[in-house]
């Protein structure tokens, strides 16, 4: 028996593209967004030091700024798995409208 070269279910595409936007957008970036927060205001108040703390603060935006971009990463998977699925759609009537006309 011969395996599919190709198989999609654009059901489960779709479910699992929300799924990373939803982890993105509800939980990922609420929880660095509030996780931020928190650290900014601990350097602001409760762990202040001359030069200790700038340097803290400085590397926690560099890091927070990294963790955007991999959520952000995160919904681009989202995306080209949702535009693959479409380039399949639109290929699939394309060619069932070329095979049609012939007949």
């Amino acid at each position: 028996m011969m395996v599919a070269n190709i198989r999609l279910s654009y059901t489960e595409i779709e479910r699992v593209s929300g799924l990373l936007d939803t982890a993105v957008d509800v939980t990922l970036l609420p929880r660095m967004k509030e996780a931020k927060q928190q650290v900014d205001d601990l350097l602001a108040g409760a762990l202040v030091l001359e030069k200790t703390t700038p340097a803290l603060s400085q590397q926690y935006e560099k890091f927070n700024t990294g963790l955007t971009q991999a959520a952000d990463a995160v919904k681009g998977f989202a995306k080209q798995f949702r535009a693959i699925k479409a380039a399949v759609q639109n290929m699939d009537s394309d060619m069932a409208g070329k095979i049609n006309s012939n007949g």
